[in-house]
């Protein structure tokens, strides 16, 4: 029993030195770890500089680039950006223009919201304020919209001067946005030029005169004369030498100067 007792006490006693064995085997394991490190960082220079080769090769392209040495410009038409090609414009006479205005409008005709007049070769379009404006105001309604947009189709394939003309009635007005007549005539034949221009009708063609009430259509002293007397007037004149292009306008300014 005693001898018993005693191999106990050295068991008990040997037990405490058992972490050297943890301890020996972490060691063991990091220096695997660090030579497999060490191992894989040994690049074979001779196989890196194939391998490098290699790529190379296949992803070199075959054109001259700026990578490759190229200046990188691309080739292009040495004449500059070609011209538009336009429809040609055919001559029209007056009598052609105001007859297919007459047809195309005709339903504004009938009711009075359209009014053609030719005398000559000038042709008048009297657009109301029942087409397109409310009592005071320039904005464009969405029906004088509609029919700006036929309008500038007709317009925009006929080479002549266009007068864009704005006018009022008689009773005078004075408010923050237009402080008088010729303030709102001149906001209206600005913005239906402005519309024609933007459906395509060439600028040069288009002249903006606002009259405010100075030139009537109607009696003033009734409201349906009034009615009458708020319009915008589109006149078309032959081109002449009175109203010159752009550059006719420089050339005849410098010779002055």
């Amino acid at each position: 029993m005693i001898k018993l007792n005693n191999n106990k006490e050295e068991g008990h006693n040997t037990g405490s030195d058992r972490y050297l064995i943890t301890y020996a085997d972490l060691i063991t394991l990091l220096l695997g770890l660090f030579v497999v490190f060490y191992a894989s960082a040994q690049v074979d220079q001779e196989k890196f500089k194939e391998f490098s080769a290699a790529f190379s090769e296949f992803f070199r392209a075959k054109d001259d680039k700026i990578l490759q040495g190229g200046d990188g410009v691309l080739e292009a038409n040495r004449q500059g950006v070609p011209e538009p090609i336009l429809p040609p414009i055919t001559p029209r006479s007056i009598t052609d223009i105001e007859k297919e205005i007459r047809e195309k409008f005709n339903q504004y005709i009938s009711n009075n919201t359209l009014i053609l007049n030719l005398e000559d070769s000038t042709l008048r379009i009297s657009l109301t304020e029942k087409l397109l404006f409310r009592s005071g105001k320039a904005e464009i309604e969405q029906l004088g919209l509609i029919a700006l947009d036929s309008l500038s189709e007709i317009l925009k394939n006929i080479n002549y001067t266009i007068y864009v003309d704005g006018h009022t009635d008689s009773d005078p007005i004075r408010t923050f946005q237009y402080e008088s007549n010729w303030h709102l005539s001149v906001a209206r034949s600005t913005n239906v030029a402005y519309k024609l221009i933007r459906n395509g009708v060439p600028e040069y063609n288009i002249v903006i005169r606002g009259f405010g009430s100075q030139r009537p259509i109607a009696d003033n002293t009734t409201p349906e004369g009034k009615s009458l007397n708020r319009r915008v007037d589109i006149l078309l004149f032959p081109p002449d030498n009175l109203t010159p292009n752009k550059k006719a306008y420089i050339e005849k300014n410098e010779n002055i100067n």
